[in-house]
């Protein structure tokens, strides 16, 4: 279980991830009707998707997962991860399109070809070190410690 703030959000954010390096950030809108929460026609542009591939692809290393969807409620410019530890993501192309499951589509097959040929090495779970990338992350000022 894990404790989180609520941010009242004025954006949202969901990255698939896919091979902890392909980062697809979409807006999201967790509020929609199920049918209507990815706005491709509106995608994040600029510092916004940079800063979400940047921070997406940090969780998914951290985390060694391969295949996952990673939140960010975005208040004020900053991204708060909200959503991150989905290792079954929906890549449904009702869901997120056609072209976005087309991308998923593409991203994977090529991933799992790459293990299955010997060309990439998967993350074995007691391989595996979170805390390689701890200093990774800001230091707590001292009013947050």
């Amino acid at each position: 279980m894990i404790l989180q703030e609520f941010i009242n959000w004025d954006d949202y954010i969901r990255c698939i991830c896919v091979g902890r390096q392909h980062i697809l950030p979409l807006r999201y809108n967790p509020k929609a009707p199920f049918e209507e929460r990815y706005m491709i026609s509106n995608p994040p542009e600029g510092r916004l998707r940079d800063q979400a591939i940047n921070d997406a692809r940090t969780l998914v290393e951290a985390l060694g997962y391969d295949m996952d969807t990673v939140e960010f409620a975005v208040k004020d410019g900053v991204l708060y991860a909200i959503d991150f530890l989905n290792p079954a993501p929906d890549f449904d192309n009702f869901s997120i399109k056609q072209d976005n499951f087309q991308w998923v589509l593409d991203k994977m097959s090529d991933l799992v070809l790459a293990y299955a040929r010997g060309e990439a090495t998967p993350p074995w779970r007691d391989e595996h070190r979170w805390w390689k990338h701890v200093s990774r992350a800001p230091a707590a000022s001292p009013a947050q410690a």
